[in-house]
């Protein structure tokens, strides 16, 4: 997996004052005439905003390919994934195009469960990291997924908590990892948790806390090698980080309801019922918090803060913060209508459609487009949310990396270790060093 770092992409609307890169041409997709019905799964279920992208990016297709029905069809997550595995096997009732299958995605790209995106598509209407570092997994030779996001990974926080227990914000939005562990336990005596992170459904919520900190001390070279299980973790520098976790741990930042509590509702932990202090979370945040209350969004005068990652003693890294890649859109290898397929994703590369998506999810695209790319109607409603994060996360630069270009024992071994065994108290670090190693190469 190649390494690339670059400085931090512009992270306003171009509306709210600042300007992402320009897009390339545009190209007119094109439609076979006989009579064509596409299947399309779609994780997103649950964030609307997303769905309005993806359900315009449908029926603009549609109307441009008479000749072509769409039926999409919304899943969460893990139910998505279990039936795309059941019908793959089965051979039969699978979809023409699917959600990408995350931490599975090496695996099922080396049993041929995917069709390549090819040297014709629309690569130069993306970021090059899109290409580059976002299609390159483990093994695995060609392109095959289509991203349309491209996520940064933030630390949130409550201004009303942060008052409450007396913590004031640098001027740099740094803590010292000293200064991040007395905000954990000053939290927690007030009955707050440290971080409203939760492993109910996810493998990978918790692993956050561990990926900061790395980052922090070693810097983006050294944390590739370690994060893609290419380094040892028997080294000094990797041992403080995760024993520093531990006493993170000991000290309260996870909550109460930590192995039992979901996705969605970790998102309300921290905006709705605010029972925690910050929250370690990406971009993508915007898709389950920036929606109706009525629907379990936050209310918009929630305005919480953004901190850059704890300063990790003597560390290499901290002008830097992570970043990459969230669902994306793969062809599965049984359709019958590659082509139809392949030039639905041709057609949703798009400027006005990287551009779309920035609009309405309030988060980056990770498709190119200018300011004429913009709908003229765009809600102004999060303004003060694009504020923070230009204020904050503008000036460093960012790591883009691919977490899903790994597999197997090495994969398993990092849930095992990063977002339960340490996290829960299961293993000690010692062990958790042992474990990681015995998977490496693996």
């Amino acid at each position: 997996m190649k390494r690339f770092v670059v400085g931090l992409m512009a992270l306003l609307l171009v509306a709210h004052g600042l300007l992402f890169a320009g897009g390339g041409a545009e190209k007119k997709a094109v439609g076979k005439q006989e009579p064509v019905k596409i299947l399309w799964w779609s994780h997103w279920a649950n964030e609307p905003a997303k769905r309005q992208v993806i359900e315009a990016i449908k029926a603009d297709y549609m109307k441009s390919h008479p000749n072509v029905e769409i039926e999409l069809v919304w899943w969460d997550k893990n139910p998505l994934q279990d039936a795309w595995r059941v019908a793959m096997t089965a051979k039969k009732g699978a979809p023409d195009l699917v959600t990408d299958p995350a931490e599975k995605v090496v695996e099922q790209l080396k049993a041929g469960w995917f069709l390549e995106l090819g040297d014709k598509f629309p690569w130069q209407n993306f970021y090059p990291e899109v290409r580059s570092i976002g299609n390159k997994f483990e093994g695995v030779k060609g392109e095959y997924l289509f991203h349309i996001s491209m996520p940064l990974q933030m630390i949130l926080y409550n201004r009303d908590i942060f008052k409450e227990i007396g913590v004031t914000v640098p001027p740099d939005y740094q803590f010292t990892a000293e200064e991040f562990l007395e905000i954990v336990k000053k939290a927690n005596a007030k009955g707050y948790a440290g971080l409203a992170n939760a492993i109910g459904n996810r493998p990978f919520p918790a692993t956050y806390l561990v990926e900061y900190l790395l980052l922090s001390k070693v810097g983006p070279e050294e944390f590739e090698l370690y994060r893609t299980g290419k380094k040892s973790w028997n080294t000094p520098e990797a041992r403080e980080v995760l024993e520093f976790s531990a006493q993170l741990r000991d000290a309260g930042i996870w909550p109460p309801s930590f192995a039992s509590m979901g996705i969605d509702e970790f998102h309300v932990y921290f905006h709705t019922q605010r029972k925690a202090a910050m929250l370690l979370i990406p971009t993508w945040y915007t898709g389950r918090a920036f929606k109706p209350v009525k629907e379990g969004g936050q209310d918009p005068n929630f305005r919480f803060g953004m901190l850059r990652y704890p300063k990790m003693k003597n560390g290499k890294g901290h002008e830097y913060i992570l970043a990459g890649f969230e669902s994306g859109y793969m062809i599965g290898s049984l359709t019958k209508h590659p082509e139809v397929a392949r030039d639905i994703l041709a057609f949703a590369s798009q400027p006005k459609y990287g551009a779309l998506w920035t609009a309405i999810t309030n988060s980056p695209s990770a498709i190119k487009y200018t300011e004429k790319d913009l709908p003229p109607d765009m809600d102004k409603t999060w303004s003060w949310y694009h504020e923070e994060m230009n204020k904050v996360y503008g000036p460093v630069k960012k790591f883009i990396w691919n977490q899903w270009g790994l597999s197997g024992a090495w994969t398993d071994a990092v849930k095992s270790v990063l977002n339960e065994g340490i996290p829960l108290k299961l293993i000690t670090v010692d062990e958790a060093i042992k474990k990681l190693d015995a998977a490496i190469g693996k």
